[in-house]
Parts: C-alpha cells; sequence; structure tokens
C-alpha cells in the first residue's frame, strides 16, 4: 500500500463518478436511418454556398490549362527560314 495513484490517503468527498461500460455503447446506433438523411439534407443545405465556387474554380483551371499550352507552343513563323 504505497502512495500511488488510487491508493493515496486522502479522500475526497461529494463527488460521483459515473462511467458507462464499452459493452453497452453502441456506436452504429440509428447510423443508417438518422444518420444518412442527416447529411444528405446538410449536403442539400451546403449545396447553393458550395456550387459556386467549385465551378468557377474549374473554370479556371480549364482556362490556366489551355492558357499555358497556348503560350508554351512554338511559333512556326520564327522558324520559316531555318535550313
Amino acid at each position: 500500500m504505497g502512495l500511488k495513484f488510487g491508493n493515496l490517503p486522502v479522500r475526497i468527498h461529494r463527488i460521483a463518478y459515473y462511467g458507462l461500460s464499452p459493452l453497452e455503447q453502441r456506436a452504429w446506433a440509428k447510423s443508417i436511418t438518422h444518420g444518412l438523411p442527416n447529411l444528405v439534407n446538410r449536403a442539400m443545405r451546403a449545396l447553393p454556398t458550395v456550387l459556386p465556387s467549385f465551378i468557377m474554380s474549374a473554370v479556371i483551371y480549364k482556362w490556366s490549362y489551355a492558357a499555358h499550352d497556348r503560350y508554351t507552343r512554338k511559333d512556326p513563323k520564327l522558324y520559316e527560314n531555318d535550313k
């Protein structure tokens, strides 16, 4: 009986400790019946605010990719007199 946590000589009164056994917990309770409809509902509510930025990002990406290809292409007029 040494002075370790759990065997300290100090008694603490008026504190109630509650716990739940891991065997009594239901981690996936109502995940299909409640979770999936909630996920769809939240996604549909967030779609009007998120969708325009996704569309603009895709348009800017395609434009910049095409502009990069256009600017890195060699000009055939510069090489007309080469032999």
